[in-house]
This record gives structure tokens, C-alpha cells and sequence, in this order.
């Protein structure tokens, strides 16, 4: 097929009508599965509007903000905080970082102190970016504040 000479399908054909443009972005509607382009404001076959195309509006986590504050708090080095809202391998890496830091003073080395240093240093940003309601979940939705409904 000619690519220069696609056409969009008209506005009263159906959904599965002509084949889209392949260097287009697609996205899956969360109602019907239907394959739809990623800035589409809603589903050509159901209806469904996609939060946060063509708005302002922004998916919120079902994640709770206190939990996940509580535990990069208390266990923020551990990475316990990032199992809990879904970045499994973030912590994973925080996991790593501590056994590291286990190991190498195990050995008296002074690079033990540096591998904490820069888990802290992490820990610390991460806290700052949950508290101001910037931080997101495996899903990259965001973790809301309870100011922000």
C-alpha cells in the first residue's frame, strides 16, 4: 500500500475501517481493548474518554500518599517504599545498594560509607518528590498529596 496516498477514515465509518498511518503512536482503550491513536480524546467504538488526553486532567495512583510516605521514611534505604507503589526494579536497586554497603563493611572498606551516601542521598530526593506530589507509581500515574483531588 501507498502511504502517501492514506486517507483517514471518514467520521461515519466504522472503527476497523482503513489500515492507520504505521509510524503512528497507539494506545488501547481501557473499556473495549480497541487500538486507538495515543492523542485520541476518547474510544471510536465505546465512547470512553481517556483521562488526561486533551485535558488537564492527570490519572490519579490508587496508591495511598500516607503509606507511601511512612515507608520511605521509616525504611527508605531499603527501598521497601518502591515495592510499594510498583517500581519494582527501583527497588531492587535500593535493595542492591544496601547489600553492597553490608558487604563492603563487612571488609572494613572505606567505600562503604560512599554506597550509603549515595542511598541516603536517593532516599532523600525520593522523600522530597512524594512530599510535593510529583512522584509516581509503577504505572506512571501520579501519587497524589491529599491537597490535590
Amino acid at each position: 500500500m501507498d502511504m502517501t496516498s492514506w486517507q483517514p477514515p471518514a467520521a461515519d465509518a466504522p472503527a476497523s475501517g482503513p489500515t492507520p498511518d504505521p509510524g503512528a503512536a497507539f494506545a488501547f482503550c481501557a473499556g473495549c481493548g480497541q487500538r486507538i491513536a495515543f492523542t485520541a480524546p476518547r474510544c471510536p467504538r465505546c465512547g470512553l474518554a481517556r483521562a488526561g488526553v486533551g485535558s488537564d486532567e492527570e490519572v490519579a495512583s490508587p496508591k495511598s500518599y500516607g503509606v507511601a510516605v511512612a515507608l520511605c521514611g521509616v525504611f527508605g534505604v531499603l527501598g521497601v517504599h518502591h515495592f510499594y507503589i510498583g517500581n519494582h526494579l527501583h527497588g531492587f536497586l535500593d535493595v542492591l545498594l544496601v547489600v553492597v554497603f553490608c558487604v563492603l563493611l563487612a571488609f572494613n572498606s572505606p567505600f562503604a560509607l560512599f554506597v550509603l551516601l549515595i542511598d541516603v542521598i536517593h532516599t532523600t530526593y525520593v522523600f522530597f518528590v512524594l512530599i510535593v506530589g510529583k512522584q509516581r507509581d509503577g504505572q506512571g500515574r501520579l501519587i497524589r498529596t491529599p491537597t490535590q483531588t
